[in-house]
């Protein structure tokens, strides 16, 4: 097996085990001030990678409205 076919077989996994976990795959366009700004979060030691700036991003908003609909019914 060459490296291209270990990177995409380790990479299929690596989604596999992730949707096992209950995660879902989205890919979205970030402004080059907001890469910027999650890279210095990166820096400072707040999060480990970009997916995770991301997802703690995304998923903050989202808990913020369910909080936000269950204090105002």
């Amino acid at each position: 097996m060459n490296q291209r076919e270990w990177s995409a077989r380790s990479k299929a996994a690596a989604r596999k085990r992730m949707q096992e976990a209950g995660f879902y795959e989205t890919t979205v366009f970030v402004h080059e001030s907001t890469r910027e700004a999650m890279d210095a979060a990166i820096a400072r030691g707040q999060f480990k990678t970009r997916r995770e700036a991301m997802e703690h991003a995304i998923s903050s908003a989202f808990r913020a409205e369910e909080r936000a609909s269950r204090a105002n019914p």
